[in-house]
């Protein structure tokens, strides 16, 4: 059955001892801020704080993660409503390899340079697994979801995990090679089917995967022609390049997620036949929405939100951040504006002398005005841009 979507969004409440509680609805929050029992205690997502305690809260959510190399989606999920209060994009940082070149570029610079001898230190190091590029993006999902479990109760994570083999249930056969075979039947090129050979689209050399999706049928007489150079084929291949990320730091991320309850797992063929027995669009947020689905359908709450993982370390000597703040905006401010009678969400990626641009969903670079911009949130780790 289709979900149905709510034009509202859920709104996050805790209590006067900090407890997270089930969220409510929009009006019945109107109702407790308008007679003072509620104080707004962030607003994105929108949060308020009860004036009194709870002894005994009821009811809990479920996280749901899609693990990925650039993307991740996130979804808080009522299991026994259908409610998907939550759902999110969690982009992850792409500069840390080149940081972490020039920084060792530097180092080394510093020991062969005409000054005082100093020993190389590689030895005594001990080595992290994963990497330090991989580890910043498992400990990123980790991070989104600590700053959710301070609003929202959290019991539990199903998560999606990236899988580099053979393990696609649609095509018949047990290895690559009898699913390439019984998907094609003869060659890609003339039709032949004596002799028959699997070819990489993408050489395993280059990082090409092994997997039927990288892989055709030809015959010998047509593979030894494209390995010459003679002909070419129309089609694209398979790497490895996203996969090793999100491969790698499997341990690692579960070990991050068992401490938010227990971890159910799950691959990706699996979430592809759930959304679309759910009718649902193609995005990261809605895969992560439709990870173990409830019995009941689905009701989703409110818009789909950007997450950006703010450096905890200012960049000094920033050309593009030379000025802190302008017109009360600052960066990384959450803020609503008009262009042209276009409503936008972002946040403030740089501000000008006459105007700043923001980071949308759209445009990464969308330029406003300060008289058509209102400040809604300034996030302190992490910023959450609704997209409408």
């Amino acid at each position: 059955m289709a979900p149905a979507f709510a034009g509202h969004s859920k709104v996050f409440v805790v209590d006067a001892e900090g407890k997270p509680l089930l969220p409510c609805h929009p009006a019945r929050a109107r109702k407790l801020l308008k007679v003072g029992k509620v104080e707004v205690l962030r607003g994105s997502p929108f949060t308020i704080r009860l004036k009194y305690p709870v002894e005994n809260p009821v009811g809990s959510l479920r996280a749901k993660v899609d693990d990925g190399s650039k993307w991740v989606g996130i979804a808080l999920v009522n299991e026994h409503t259908g409610e998907v209060v939550f759902r999110g994009t969690l982009i992850q940082r792409g500069d840390v390899v080149r940081l972490l070149t020039l920084r060792r570029e530097y180092r080394r610079n510093r020991r062969y340079r005409l000054v005082r001898h100093r020993e190389c230190r590689n030895h005594n190091r001990k080595q992290l697994a994963p990497f330090p590029s991989i580890r910043q993006k498992k400990e990123a999902v980790c991070r989104v979801l600590t700053d959710l479990a301070k609003i929202a109760p959290i019991s539990g994570v199903d998560v999606e995990l990236v899988a580099a083999g053979v393990k696609n249930p649609a095509l018949p056969g047990e290895g690559a090679r009898e699913k390439v075979l019984n998907r094609d039947g003869a060659c890609v090129l003339c039709g032949s089917e004596e002799k028959l050979q699997r070819h990489h689209l993408v050489p395993r050399s280059k990082g090409g995967s092994d997997t039927p999706m990288n892989q055709v049928v030809l015959c010998e007489k047509c593979h030894r022609k494209i390995h010459a150079g003679e002909v070419s084929l129309d089609r694209e291949g398979w790497t490895f390049a996203w996969v090793a990320h999100a491969v790698l730091g499997k341990a690692y991320l579960l070990a991050l997620l068992s401490r938010f309850g227990k971890v159910r797992m799950c691959e990706g063929w699996r979430t592809k036949e759930w959304r679309e027995g759910l009718g649902l669009a193609k995005s990261h947020a809605n895969d992560a929405a439709c990870l173990f689905p409830p019995g009941g359908p689905l009701k989703i709450f409110g818009p789909e939100y950007l997450i950006y993982p703010l450096r905890r370390r200012k960049w000094e000597g920033n050309p593009t951040k030379t000025c802190e703040e302008r017109s009360g905006f600052q960066h990384w401010d959450i803020v609503r504006a008009e262009r042209a009678g276009r409503r936008v969400f972002g946040c403030v990626r740089s501000l000008k002398a006459r105007a700043m641009t923001l980071r949308t969903a759209g445009d990464g670079n969308f330029e406003v005005s300060y008289s058509k911009a209102k400040l809604l949130h300034r996030p302190r780790g992490l910023a959450y841009v609704p997209v409408w």
